[in-house]
């Protein structure tokens, strides 16, 4: 039975990681709450269809993105007030997303949690400033790793760790012919938008020098994004093929004998958290909460390092009994520390908390706590 109304509020356009989240948290608290999803009219499709296939009652409202607009904010408030839930769970991107829905949660003074997911470096002070004051806004902040937590603390909000969780990726039975890559290739292969936070031209030079001591080895990347044409003019020279987009990708991980995420910076890493479910070794970057995440389940090289990238991809093409060593230990660390049941409970935790330091406002409303 459902104890009362959470509307979550998202502004993003695509999908990604921060929507994968929150589609797999709702779909394991759906029999906990009734949950409502305010998203902008630029929302991506598969945002939508997975929030609808979670449970969630969908409410668009026009003009909802990423800069803050006045006659959005104004539809937003119109609409919490409307729809009066017990709590408000904004998911932020980024600390410079979900200004404009933190600002309608306090005009139409609802209570509020915000998941923080990412956090971008180098950001002018000015930004790090308004970003610091909308963080103190929610009454929580949830993080996805300890390192979230640490940065969200240090701008003043009240914020507390809860790792990710993923449910087991349905994979798919021949991932290799969906790639049109040969049964017999020695694929390295890396999923993720095509974007320089992901550090795919560090991957492409990476593969060049992987390629003189390999040279049977293919090298591929899933997904699209605004830096494609300049990756793909890199990977010709390199031999680095970008497949584009595929939705559900982490179903074609299998694809792959070795995963790389050589990102530049990274709150989480969820593609690392599928590639150990899918039991594939992974190399990251050691870079933000992916130490957190792999631990000694791959192995870590320091970013915008290419031939450190190289040596560690050609160590482990070389070394079978350490793939499958990495892989063994993965997928047990995988299932057990980021298991999406884990992380539902203790969202939900957070949520109860919050309800119950919300007086009824209406006259014979009861909390859900009570």
């Amino acid at each position: 039975m459902s104890l009362g109304t959470i509307a979550v509020v998202s502004d993003s356009e695509a999908f990604g990681g921060a929507e994968l989240y929150l589609s797999t948290l709702l779909s394991h608290l759906r029999d906990e709450w009734r949950f409502v999803a305010l998203l902008g009219d630029l929302a991506d499709d598969e945002t939508r269809r997975r929030l609808a296939e979670a449970g969630a009652e969908l409410i668009i409202i026009p003009g909802l993105g990423r800069i803050p607009h006045a006659r959005a904010i104004a539809r937003t408030v119109r609409v919490l007030r409307k729809l009066d839930p017990g709590l408000v769970h904004i998911n932020l991107s980024d600390q410079g997303d979900g200004l404009g829905p933190l600002i309608a949660a306090r005009a139409a003074r609802k209570r509020t949690v915000a998941t923080l997911h990412l956090v971008i470096p180098g950001r002018k002070r000015w930004r790090e400033r308004i970003s610091a004051r909308a963080l103190q806004s929610p009454e929580t902040v949830i993080a996805v790793s300890g390192f979230v937590k640490d940065y969200a603390r240090a701008a003043g909000a009240n914020a507390l760790s809860v790792l990710n969780g993923l449910d087991m990726p349905e994979f798919v039975t021949e991932p290799r012919a969906v790639l049109g890559l040969a049964p017999g290739d020695l694929v390295v292969g890396g999923i993720g938008r095509l974007h320089d936070q992901k550090g795919w031209d560090v991957f492409c030079a990476a593969a060049a020098l992987v390629r003189d001591d390999h040279p049977e080895s293919v090298f591929v990347v899933i997904g699209d994004g605004p830096d494609r044409a300049r990756l793909e003019q890199i990977g010709a020279a390199s031999g680095v093929r970008f497949l584009g987009y595929h939705e559900n990708a982490s179903a074609l991980i299998r694809a792959f004998d070795v995963m790389v995420a050589p990102s530049r910076y990274e709150a989480c890493g969820l593609v690392a958290i599928e590639t150990m479910l899918a039991g594939v070794p992974i190399i990251a970057a050691s870079v933000g909460g992916l130490p957190e995440v792999v631990a000694d389940c791959g192995q870590l090289v320091a970013p915008e390092r290419p031939d450190l990238l190289a040596s560690a991809i050609i160590e482990l093409l070389n070394d079978p009994a350490a793939r499958t060593a990495h892989t063994e230990r993965g997928v047990v660390r995988a299932r057990s520390v980021f298991s999406p049941e884990r992380m539902a409970a203790e969202t939900n935790r957070v949520y109860l908390s919050n309800w119950q330091s919300t007086s009824s406002r209406d006259a014979g409303t009861r909390s859900p706590a009570s």
